[in-house]
């Protein structure tokens, strides 16, 4: 895949596989084109070159809401307005999925991410871990194949983001879900991931 802005080449015939429950960490420094490549895979930007193919098929020319991707900003991208279980619950809702359902799956994740008795709290009430949590339950609402991570620790003091480094390794191990992360930092790239990428 290729990605040029102008002049400048982003990404320059970058070929990458990532395997069904493979959690990969991109390691890079600044405009290595970590988080260009995400927002491809996502479906935020297309390549000038190049195929994205998930789980066999072409998904390159498909918007972001009909590729079996979740992203996970470095921001957290939290709507300020809504309490944790309509963020959790707001891509289950875009989807058509009944109330039903999607109270138990709110349940289930709010659960798995331990927070509880924080359902009705905004964003602005919440840790810094614990709105990451709520970032991460959003993105696995819908059970995608693969989920994108740029950068989801940085935000963290370093005992908070050692803890929650092994907390998202784990989750992703119960999930089964393909993660790719985004960082800068070498040691937290080798202790995550199975895989490490190197962009220069």
């Amino acid at each position: 895949m290729t990605r040029r802005f102008g002049a400048a080449v982003a990404l320059d015939a970058l070929s990458l596989e990532v395997g069904a429950g493979e959690f990969v960490a991109l390691l890079g420094g600044s405009g290595s084109g970590k988080s260009t490549l995400l927002r491809l895979v996502a479906g935020f930007d297309r390549p000038d070159a190049g195929r994205i193919l998930l789980e066999g098929q072409d998904i390159t020319a498909l918007p972001p809401q009909a590729r079996d991707v979740a992203m996970m900003f470095q921001s957290y991208a939290l709507f300020p307005h809504m309490d944790v279980a309509a963020n959790i619950a707001y891509g289950l809702r875009r989807a058509g999925m009944g109330a039903r359902d999607i109270s138990a799956r709110v349940a289930e994740l709010v659960a798995l991410l331990r927070l509880e008795a924080r359902e009705r709290r905004r964003p602005s009430q919440l840790s810094g871990g614990q709105q990451q949590r709520v970032a991460l339950a959003r993105a696995l609402a819908r059970r995608p194949a693969l989920v994108l991570l740029d950068e989801p620790l940085a935000a963290l003091d370093a005992g908070l983001r050692e803890r929650t480094g092994l907390e998202l390794r784990a989750l992703q191990r119960r999930t089964g879900a393909s993660f790719v992360m985004v960082t800068h930092d070498q040691a937290e790239a080798l202790a995550l991931a199975d895989r490490v990428a190197l962009l220069e």
